[in-house]
Formats: structure tokens, sequence, C-alpha cells
């Protein structure tokens, strides 16, 4: 026979004092609900019905079900695994509803921890040098896909490193040190290496909070460290949590930043 998608064919399994727990971020929030097939023939359940004060669904829909497929054959009881379909800004906390199946109601609860989840793009930058300006200002956009509000400060600094292999940084450090001293050799080498970092960026921007589901443009003032030379490849980057923000600075052949100005 082929099956059949009554829910009446279903009940929830279990004691009668258990309670059901669903835990998970918003786009994932899981958890087992026991159920028996009270016939004797094999059949469908597509849904389960629930009912909740606080949980809403996307576009704040106030959640009544869980789509669901699976299928039992005649007296088959199982533990199924489900899905509670939320909003994704659905703040962290625990809530309470009931779950519905044939003539039985359980008691439910769902944990929804934090969920910090900031992008910005573009996810890199590029500035090309001019020795006649430090500052330049650039724009992003930021968007907060978690669900609690995120507080971003207006400055923070972060360290430029020049842009090369690690093997030739050491074989230049090496071709500067006393080959008759392999101690020479060794902190020529080091020194090298300790060199790529030329200097601090500053990072400025408008302190602000980011709402769950907001999405903003936020300008941002680089300002150059007067160590760059001429000609190089530079590399610093911004981490804002989750999120990275790589910078990429080109410096040209007349670049000199210790006499530039603002901008």
């Amino acid at each position: 026979m082929a099956a059949n998608e009554n829910t009446s064919f279903f009940q929830l399994a279990g004691p009668d004092d258990n309670v059901l727990f669903f835990s998970g971020p918003p786009q994932t929030i899981t958890g087992i609900i026991p159920v028996v097939n009270i016939s004797s023939e094999d059949q469908k359940i597509r849904s389960i019905t629930i009912k909740s004060n606080k949980l809403r669904g996307a576009g704040g829909v106030p959640l009544s079900e869980i789509p669901f497929r699976a299928r039992l054959r005649g007296g088959q009881q199982a533990n199924l695994r489900a899905r509670l379909p939320v909003d994704p800004l659905t703040p962290p906390g625990s809530y309470e509803f009931e779950v519905t199946i044939g003539s039985r109601k359980l008691p439910a609860v769902a944990h929804i921890p934090e969920v910090i989840d900031l992008r910005i793009l573009p996810g890199e930058i590029t500035i090309v040098a001019s020795p006649k300006t430090s500052s330049y200002t650039r724009s992003v956009v930021a968007e907060n896909r978690g669900n609690v509000s995120l507080l971003t400060g207006n400055q923070c600094e972060v360290p430029v490193f020049e842009i090369t292999t690690l093997t030739s940084a050491v074989l230049n450090g090496l071709s500067k040190g006393d080959r008759e001293s392999k101690d020479s050799m060794v902190k020529a080498a080091l020194t090298e290496l300790a060199d790529l970092k030329v200097g601090t960026l500053v990072i400025k921007r408008k302190a602000m909070a980011i709402s769950p589901g907001q999405k903003v443009a936020v300008d941002i003032e680089f300002e150059l460290p007067a160590e760059l030379k001429p000609q190089r490849r530079y590399s610093a980057s911004l981490s804002l949590y989750n999120a990275n923000l790589k910078i990429e600075i080109y410096t040209t052949a007349k670049s000199q930043l210790g006499s530039r100005k603002q901008k």
C-alpha cells in the first residue's frame, strides 16, 4: 500500500514527563522527537505541529509547524531528528514551546546561543601610495548576519609588513652577514626577518553599533606609517570579530613618506 501522509497515524512516543530539547544557532536548531506509527501500514509524516509564544519563522511569522519528511513502517517507533525553521536573527536565549503529534503533547525547549557573524565587503583594500599623501579613505559595507549587536570602536592599529617570501628574506639577511662567522650570518638573517615589520597602520572610522540583520556603509581612514620605502609592496590585516579586512599597499618610485601631507 502506498504511504499515507495523515498525521493521525502517528503519535508522540516516550514517557509523559519527557521534555524535548533543541539547541543550535538559529539556522540549525535541531532536536530529537520520539515518534511511533500506530497504524499497521507504512506511513509518511510531512509536518509536526508546535505552539510557541515567542519563536518566529522567517519574516517574523509565528512558528506553528516543523516541516518534516519521514516514513515509518507499521508499528515502528523512531527518534526522528527535526530542525526548527526559526528566524535567523532570533536573539540568544531559551525558548519554551509545545510539540503535538496525534493526541499527545510534550513540552520542549530550544536553546539558542550567541552567533557573531560580521561580513565586510570588499574583503581587500588596495592603496597606491602617493609621495604627498599619508591618509587614504575607502568605503566598505559591513553586515551583521548574527543574532547580537556588534560594537565597533573608532580607531585601531595594526602592524604593516613588507611583502616578500621567507626564503628571500633569509637569503638577503645571510648575504649581509660575515660569511666567516655563522653567528653573524644568523643574526643578519633574523634582523632581515624582523625588518619585514615596517611600522603601524592607524585605522579610523565612526564608532557604531550594528544590529542583527543590519547592513551599513562605512568610511574607513587609513594613516600610513612614514617608514614605507619606495617601490615596495606592503600588507596589513584588520580582524574585527570574525571578519578580516586585508589591506595591500603599493608605494611609487618617488615615495617620501616622511614628508607626506594629510589629504
